[in-house]
């Protein structure tokens, strides 16, 4: 197992103190190991995100010499990308330069 070493306030002291005896935790260690453990659950059950889609994107776009082109155009390009991948129904192309009624 490996070590870590923490330096604390003395707040954060009291603050494990008072977990441990909540918890009826044996150590100082184990109410560390039972916080983290605690706080990243949610990360850790959370499912993973495939972003293949946009670093395809990143790759395609990345040109050195190339002139790059507007980032609105890229966005929508990308918003495209990601509603034909989802399934999403199509949306109306925005114009610049028109105002919505």
């Amino acid at each position: 197992m490996a070590q870590v070493n923490l330096h604390v306030t003395p707040e954060f002291e009291e603050a494990l103190d008072a977990l441990m005896r909540g918890r009826a935790l044996g150590s100082k260690s184990e109410a560390i190991r039972l916080a983290v453990r605690e706080a990243a659950a949610p990360y850790l059950a959370a499912p993973r995100r495939d972003l293949s889609l946009l670093l395809g994107l990143l790759d395609r776009h990345q040109g050195g010499a190339k002139r790059r082109r507007p980032m609105a155009a890229l966005e929508r390009e990308i918003d495209d990308q990601m509603e034909r991948a989802l399934g999403a129904p199509r949306r109306a192309p925005v114009r610049a330069g028109k105002n919505a009624a």
